[in-house]
């Protein structure tokens, strides 16, 4: 189960405490830092443990491209079939066979960055991932400590999220409305601006930047924040681009960790309407049974 489902599951959103009792604000600055440090410290171990054998893999492609350029004439069917399996297995393990580069594109710092945010908000593209030994018992390890870490903080995210929305309610109830209609527009106001601020303004950085379109934007940012992770959009794994500027990691990071923390509050507001239609369902049901008894009660 992903981590935006757990948190979904886990919540009772129209009993979400907005009172600040999870802990000062010293607290939280200090889990914060623990976390940003704790996803540098991975990102610097992951380069390190990465950054040779993706070296090797690209001098090995650039070396069958040559050789094939060079022998393309004598070659038989079966020389160009391994050519191809060869190319095949590099972009599968995540190595773009184009250019003519052999110096490490992949695991800088700052591509590392975004695979550590990818790996603890449980996403997984399945395109970025440690290839050696050395990286992938690490990504167990550092996976295992950064998952509960990475839960530890959304307690504190969870308000933030949704404390425009309980102010909007505030606000309503001053001005006389009844709970019932409070809550369905506090309800509606938390949909709307979070959709407005993780789904529809993110895609024109993306369009810009990944060279996307706007829909693809909007799909990508779904697929990320609900942490479904196809893997066929990533910001990280373009073989067209060099390296990531950190500012726009720490922007991934913060937009990454809010809009995961509003999907899973929006996923559980859409569980407890389906909730309440259900019960209420079952309650006319069980009245309708209940007079039709009675009728034929009487009519005996």
């Amino acid at each position: 189960m992903s981590l935006s489902s757990q948190l979904s599951y886990s919540l009772d959103f129209p009993g979400l405490c907005l009172r600040d009792e999870t802990g000062t604000k010293v607290q939280k600055g200090v889990v914060l830092l623990v976390y940003i440090s704790y996803i540098m410290f991975g990102a610097f171990i992951f380069g390190a443990l990465e950054r040779d054998f993706e070296v090797q893999q690209r001098h090995l492609a650039v070396k069958a491209k040559a050789d094939f350029l060079k022998n393309r004439s004598n070659m038989t069917k079966e020389d160009v079939r391994r050519f191809v399996q060869m190319m095949t297995s590099l972009i599968l393990s995540g190595i773009p066979p184009t250019g003519n580069k052999t110096t490490v594109v992949f695991w800088t710092f700052t591509n590392s960055f975004i695979t550590c945010i990818i790996t603890l908000s449980t996403i997984g593209y399945g395109t970025i991932f440690p290839k050696t030994s050395g990286g992938q018992m690490f990504c167990v390890v550092f996976a295992t400590i950064g998952i509960p870490l990475t839960i530890m903080l959304f307690k504190y995210i969870f308000i933030l999220v949704y404390l425009p929305s309980e102010k909007f309610g505030i606000y309503l109830q001053h001005k006389g409305l009844n709970e019932k209609n409070v809550y369905l527009w506090k309800s509606l106001f938390f949909a709307a601006t979070g959709s407005l601020f993780f789904l529809v303004l993110p895609p024109f950085l993306f369009t810009s930047l990944e060279n996307w379109s706007y829909v693809e934007g909007i799909y990508y940012s779904f697929n990320t924040i609900s942490t479904i992770g196809f893997g066929d959009y990533t910001v990280v794994s373009n073989p067209t681009k060099d390296n990531q500027d950190i500012t726009y990691s720490i922007l991934l990071l913060i937009w990454n960790l809010y809009g995961l923390a509003w999907i899973a509050l929006l996923f559980n507001l859409i569980a407890s309407f389906f909730k309440e239609m259900g019960s209420r369902l079952n309650k006319d049901t069980s009245e309708t049974e209940v007079q039709e008894k009675k009728e034929s009660s009487s009519s005996g």
